[in-house]
């Protein structure tokens, strides 16, 4: 009897480990998938924020984090304090082993860094040649609910949990203080 209720904690200990560690990767690493859309007329197809700087702020606007639009892809590059943008590592040449090695480490300071913030995020604020905008309220959704399955060992289920941040950036021309105010002037 003794030695069935040791094998029985044993167990339940273990299972209790794998989970806590689980949630607590799940809690303490995430990665995000920003889209910065600028809207336009039907009429005007032109995309006026290739390349734009995004700031994200808190409620006080305190600069939480930066990042940059994906050219192509219109999504938010988050640039890390240190680390600065991972996606660097994976543009140009081939890949080489340093430069998976690179992006690697620069990914890990990311994944740590990025919940540290994100749930503080209360506005942003576009920079780019044409287009200053004001502070836009954003919100941010977190999606942590596959930490419990990390352990299984199967290609399309499991592997190391995080929170999956995302939202959609839309900005006009009317949000866009250096257009109003050229608008307003004449320009």
């Amino acid at each position: 009897m003794k030695k069935s209720l040791k094998v029985i904690i044993t167990i339940a200990a273990t299972a209790l480990g794998v989970l806590s560690y689980g949630y607590w990767h799940a809690i303490s690493h995430g990665t995000s998938y920003i889209e910065l859309v600028f809207e336009t007329p039907d009429a005007d197809k032109t995309d006026r924020l290739s390349n734009a700087e995004v700031v994200f702020l808190d409620a006080d606007d305190n600069i939480l984090a930066k990042g940059r639009r994906d050219e192509k892809y219109h999504f938010i590059h988050l640039i890390h304090p240190s680390a600065g943008d991972c996606h660097q590592f994976t543009q140009g040449v081939p890949p080489s082993r340093e430069a998976k090695k690179s992006w690697y480490e620069c990914f890990e300071k990311q994944s740590t860094w990025i919940p540290t913030w994100m749930n503080d995020v209360r506005q942003v604020q576009i920079k780019h040649s044409a287009c200053l905008s004001k502070p836009l309220p954003i919100t941010i959704s977190a999606h942590n609910n596959e930490w419990f399955l990390w352990w299984v060992p199967h290609p399309h289920i499991g592997g190391l949990p995080s929170t999956y941040f995302r939202s959609r950036i839309i900005v006009s021309a009317k949000d866009c203080v250096r257009w109003a105010e050229q608008a307003s002037a004449g320009g």
